[in-house]
């Protein structure tokens, strides 16, 4: 049992380590040699873990697809309340962007190149998949409680994540340009103005 953490520890380690020279340098250019030397491991057992180059993206797309999934399922968790759980979920997804960059830089990265590398391009589309499906399941909870219209909840989840993705890609390359806190609750008043019932019951907790 020992040696299968063990076993897990080390390739948890190296994909961490890969995940930060991305980065820092950018998928093209990051090199095995280069992860070695950030994870304090011999090439070896790199080459244990991870085949290749190939496998070694994988590892980190599923990564990046634990993390988003952990910081909803926190969010989800916070309260039993539709409306606060998708306000919860949408202020966690944008304040991710300086919370987690690494993460996001990544998941950005890899969306950018994803038209032009067939496998990559398999493997975020599974997880802008995953986001939307949740997003919209959120949204069908808050429609099954008569918080939310009878919108389609799918093209709701796409219009929602276009927008928390929009903000902290903005955010990433300018953190200056404004303030990413007011830029989430902002976020989360239009985002759920736009599927709420005028007449629903004030969610506990809901800002004026």
């Amino acid at each position: 049992m020992a040696r299968i953490n063990s076993t897990a520890v080390r390739r948890q380690q190296i994909i961490d380590a890969t995940i930060r020279v991305m980065a820092a340098k950018g998928w093209n250019e990051t090199s095995i040699d280069e992860i070695t030397r950030e994870a304090g491991v011999s090439r070896g057992l790199v080459a244990y873990h991870f085949k290749d180059k190939a496998q070694l993206l994988a590892g980190v797309l599923a990564r990046s697809r634990e993390t988003f999934a952990a910081a909803v399922a926190e969010a989800v968790a916070s309260s039993s309340d539709p409306v606060e759980q998708l306000r919860s979920v949408t202020r966690s997804a944008i304040l991710m962007a300086r919370d987690d960059p690494a993460s996001y830089e990544i998941f950005l990265h890899f969306s950018a190149s994803a038209r032009s590398d067939p496998e990559l391009g398999a493997q975020v589309r599974s997880l802008y998949r995953s986001f939307r499906l949740a997003t919209a399941d959120g949204i069908r909870r808050g429609q099954a409680s008569g918080h939310f219209r009878p919108v389609d909840a799918d093209i709701a989840a796409a219009r929602h994540i276009g927008a928390i993705i929009g903000i902290a890609l903005q955010w990433l390359l300018d953190p200056d340009a404004f303030d990413l806190e007011a830029a989430a609750a902002d976020a989360e008043d239009a985002l759920i103005a736009a599927v709420s019932r005028e007449s629903a019951p004030a969610a506990a907790g809901s800002r004026a």
